[in-house]
């Protein structure tokens, strides 16, 4: 089955914003909200993983602000979702989706799809999945040191996508597309601005208490745990579904994001929890 993944562009909350859309526009939404490493886009988390998808729900897969061909805004006087949540918010107020819709996010894309569940400037939510985003806490010393820093080549973006996959035949397309967005004018500094050193006596105090706020959502959520991850603590699933007993935790043998180079097990995870059956015939045409 072909399926055709259209490019789009439109404006919300008074942002450029890139997103990709695939399957029947009259067919259930499924956002999609992409990680947040150097180069992280809607085609770079999603493109293996949009075809399987797209027989069963029209699905969106925007660029967040900073990233791809959305515009480069960033603010550092709040957290990283909140801005980028109310963006999604305007995106689906533009494309006219009222009713509860669902998510599913990867690492900091995942991260964003929990905290929409909880945050005041967010849009109706029927179901969120995160793969590898515990909501922000837990990251690793290779998350917080190799993840974060690039020095603009190739080879060392590949340094960072080998956190991040097993080496799969599209590799290196995947990291041509990485290094795509990655370059893209203004994108590095939109990522490394919020990490820019601020004097000891101008750090506010913070106060976080994620997991907390999930203990009376009532929403499914779904939490894929990567056995082989090296850049979230293994217990984070654990933490987080420990405060609400209904949220479900999925264990898969891989690096932080198998919706790369694992699409059809990804699929079959998402039909198990959102209530349709991989049709075998489009599974073996993923990578």
């Amino acid at each position: 089955m072909s399926v055709q993944v259209k490019e789009r562009w439109l404006r919300c909350g008074g942002y450029g914003t890139r997103f990709l859309e695939a399957g029947d526009p009259d067919a259930e939404p499924l956002l999609l909200i992409h990680d947040g490493a150097w180069g992280g886009s809607a085609s770079t988390t999603w493109a293996n993983l949009i075809p399987l998808l797209a027989p069963y729900r029209r699905v969106l897969a925007p660029d967040m602000l900073g990233y791809g061909a959305s515009d480069k805004a960033v603010f550092l006087d709040r957290s990283p979702y909140a801005f980028r949540i109310a963006h999604l918010a305007d995106f689906l107020r533009v494309l006219g989706i009222s009713a509860p819709i669902d998510v599913v996010g990867n690492s900091f894309g995942g991260s964003t799809a929990l905290r929409s569940l909880v945050m005041p400037d967010s849009f109706p939510i029927r179901s969120v999945v995160s793969i590898a985003g515990s909501g922000g806490p837990w990251r690793t010393p290779a998350a917080l040191g190799e993840l974060s820093r690039w020095d603009g080549t190739r080879e060392d973006l590949a340094r960072v996508v080998r956190f991040l996959v097993d080496d799969f035949p599209g590799f290196e397309e995947h990291l041509t597309e990485r290094l795509r967005w990655a370059s893209v004018p203004g994108h590095y500094k939109a990522i490394q601005a919020p990490t820019g050193a601020v004097p000891e006596s101008l750090r506010p105090a913070i106060h976080d208490p994620w997991p907390e706020q999930l203990r009376d959502v009532t929403q499914p959520i779904l939490l894929v745990s990567c056995t082989r991850d090296q850049l979230i603590e293994p217990e984070w699933a654990a933490r987080v579904s420990a405060v609400n007993p209904t949220i479900r935790v999925v264990e898969i043998d891989h690096p932080h994001s198998p919706n790369i180079d694992r699409p059809d097990e990804v699929a079959r995870i998402l039909g198990d929890f959102l209530g349709f059956a991989l049709d075998s015939s489009i599974a073996k045409t993923a990578l």
